[in-house]
């Protein structure tokens, strides 16, 4: 069976399109501080999550965690409605420049809606709140968070 991890071109495809991404994004106006630190290791990290949700190795889910670790890294960034729309664009535009086909096109569109949708929500929620919602006791971390990973304030 052909997954859409193998249509994008598997890691090699994917993390083509995440490093794109990221160099424009660090330098965009609009969404650049959000992404501005330590954006060659998080074009891998979002490479490798990528190619979990894809069908792809699994590999991102035992050393970063799973979609709990994923909201928690958006905690407290108060994303806007118009860098949601930024961070889509730029994503599906990373798709687009790096020769991914329409059948990899017309999903990855419909995914990366969802998924910034949903950070954009996560992103907006007060901190006790999603401590609950993840199942957090108060202060606690999602495992492997370490300094360097904790959501803003």
């Amino acid at each position: 069976m052909t997954t859409l991890y193998d249509v994008a071109g598997g890691r090699e495809g994917l993390l083509a399109m995440t490093r794109l991404f990221y160099d424009r994004a660090v330098r965009d106006d609009l969404i650049g501080a959000m992404f501005s630190a330590a954006a060659a290791e998080h074009a891998e990290y979002l490479a490798g999550w990528l190619s979990a949700s894809f069908g792809g190795p699994r590999d991102y889910l035992a050393t970063r965690g799973d979609l709990s670790f994923v909201i928690w890294k958006h905690a407290g960034l108060d994303i806007t409605e118009a860098q949601r729309r930024r961070w889509a664009d730029l994503m599906m535009q990373a798709a687009r420049d790096t020769g991914k086909p329409d059948a990899f096109l017309a999903p990855y569109g419909r995914f990366v809606e969802a998924i910034t949708g949903s950070v954009r929500q996560h992103s907006r929620m007060p901190l006790p709140e999603m401590r609950a919602m993840l199942g957090l006791p108060p202060g606690g971390a999602i495992r492997p968070l370490r300094d360097d990973d904790a959501p803003a304030p």
